[in-house]
């Protein structure tokens, strides 16, 4: 009994350690595919644009302020507060592992050996050279047609106020 009992304790083990050197391997292949795919560097300017966003509503508060030398102080200081906390908070190295999870999990060795010599061919790096900027003008594109789509929305939002809400004022 105590025989079967070691036995089942070391099969169970060994498929264990199987299950995490598997792990282990794909996790590699994940890094692998991160760098040659330069998924820091599309991180980096995500983040950039976050900040950007943020540099660019205070900014606009600030229309036709003119800022004495300590108040640009004060908001050069505002900015590289607000730059470590979006890094802090969205920088690629508090995303990565959770990304490379969700990879692990998403894809078998398999795929992703497909996947990296996809992304080490010339069509896959040409695909990682252009990505960034196809992005950029995909946003764009999008804005354009949120910013065209905006006065309706406004209309809808305002129609559906006046109706939820009788008698209320605008």
């Amino acid at each position: 009994m105590r025989l079967r009992i070691l036995l089942a304790a070391l099969m169970l083990s060994c498929f264990t350690l199987s299950a995490h050197a598997d792990d282990t391997s794909k996790l590699a292949k994940v890094h692998e595919f991160f760098k040659i795919s330069k998924v820091d560097q599309l991180s980096a300017q995500v983040m950039q644009q976050v900040m950007d966003q943020v540099n660019s509503g205070m900014m606009q508060q600030l229309t036709g302020t003119h800022l004495t030398p300590d108040q640009q102080k004060q908001l050069n200081e505002f900015n590289k507060k607000a730059q470590d906390l979006i890094a802090s908070s969205v920088g690629w190295e508090k995303l990565e592992p959770e990304y490379a999870k969700l990879y692990v999990e998403a894809y078998s060795e398999q795929q992703l050996d497909d996947i990296l010599a996809f992304y080490k061919s010339p069509t896959g790096q040409a695909m990682v050279e252009k990505n960034p900027e196809l992005l950029k003008q995909s946003t764009a594109i999008a804005q354009g047609h949120l910013a065209a789509a905006m006065p309706q929305l406004q209309k809808l939002m305002k129609d559906y106020i006046a109706q939820a809400t009788p008698g209320a004022t605008q």
